[in-house]
Parts: C-alpha cells; structure tokens; sequence
C-alpha cells in the first residue's frame, strides 16, 4: 500500500509541475506577441502626422487616425471581436484595455518628464513619442492558487528629428 499511496502523490506533484510549466510557457509566449503588438500599435500611430505642419519643420500626430490603426492592429493580432473583448480563439479571457499618449509639437514643451502610473515608469522625453500601453489582464493559468497581475505591455515611437 505504501508504494501506491507514494506513485499516487509523485503522479499529482509531476501533474502539477507539468501543468505550471506548460501554462508559463504558453503565457511567456503570449507576453512577448503583447509586446509586438505594442510595438506594432506605436509605429502605425506614427505614420498619421500632420503634413503641412512636418513641411514647417513641426512634428504634429493626426490622433483620431494614430488611434483608429491601434484599435485596428490590436483587434487583430489578438482575436478581438466588438468592445475589446476576446474571442473564442484568444489566449485572453479579460477584456482587453489599451491607453495612447501623444506627445508632439502641438501639446508639449519638450524635453518633458512622463510619469506611468500603471507600470511606474519614468522617462524623459526629448523628441515626439508617441506611447501605447495594453493591459490584457490576468492569464489564463488553470492553476487556481496561482494569482498573477494583469499583464501590461508598453512601447514608445520616437521621432528623431536629425
């Protein structure tokens, strides 16, 4: 009875570590497309400025547009359907959440400090940036006793004026 009763618990500590391995690799690889994503969002959103004022020499983001090619990568690089939520082929079960901050010619002085409140952040910014933040919340780790925080990415487009 006493090696039963031992390959009975050996088999429910391997299940475990098994499933807590294969679980934080899938979220490790899910984190670094987050930060693709974020990377992709930022570059797109520096593509829509303001032509006539680039010709004068001033670096002027269109937002409604930078903003409208965020949502759109967003939406389908990580299977979201309507109001950022996830479908049914999404790594995310939470609500997608994402935060843009332009800073150009027309809003700011620079160089210019910017505190994140979410990622508790701070930088320096020289040159217009452009920095989109996504939180995609908690992961889906079939571990109960695991409590992990919501998973945030961030990336930051700067234009170098040289």
């Amino acid at each position: 009875m006493k090696p039963f009763i031992f390959t009975l618990a050996m088999l429910i500590l391997f299940s475990i570590f098994l499933t807590y391995q294969t679980d934080n690799n899938t979220y490790n690889r899910q984190l670094e497309k987050l930060k693709q994503v974020a990377d992709e969002c930022s570059a797109a959103a520096g593509l829509f400025y303001d032509e006539e004022a680039f010709s004068a020499g001033l670096t002027i983001y269109n937002q409604e547009e930078g903003k409208k090619a965020i949502e759109y990568i967003i939406k389908k690089n990580l299977d979201l359907i309507d109001e950022h939520s996830p479908s049914d082929k999404s790594y995310w079960k939470d609500t997608i959440n994402y935060k843009v901050v332009f800073f150009d010619n027309s809003n700011t002085v620079f160089p210019h400090s910017y505190t994140d409140d979410l990622n508790r952040f701070t930088k320096l910014i020289a040159e217009p940036t452009i920095i989109v933040e996504i939180n995609a919340g908690k992961p889906p780790f079939r571990l109960k006793f695991l409590q992990l925080r919501n998973a945030v990415r961030s990336s930051a487009y700067e234009y170098l004026e040289r």
